[in-house]
């Protein structure tokens, strides 16, 4: 629980968690009664709640980007 209370500083859990993901879905849990402690606890119990990729750039965490947005982020553009 300390390595993800570090990677998210003073971010939500709700910033990194995929509530559209396949486990997510299947869990029967509902996103709108979830506190950040209980979704801290999901994340550290199941990697797959993680949106990916799950990146850290210039200590800004990154969660879910895409490669342009990725690409961008590191200060260079995809060719088509």
């Amino acid at each position: 629980m300390a390595q993800l209370n570090d990677l998210l500083g003073a971010a939500s859990p709700r910033t990194v968690f995929n509530f559209n993901s396949a486990t997510f879905k299947k869990s029967g849990l509902d996103e709108a009664v979830l506190c950040d402690e209980e979704l801290a606890a999901l994340l550290v119990s199941e990697p797959r709640f993680f949106k990916r990729p799950l990146v850290v750039i210039d200590g800004r965490l990154q969660a879910g980007v895409n490669a342009k947005v990725l690409g961008a982020e590191l200060g260079f553009e995809l060719e088509n």
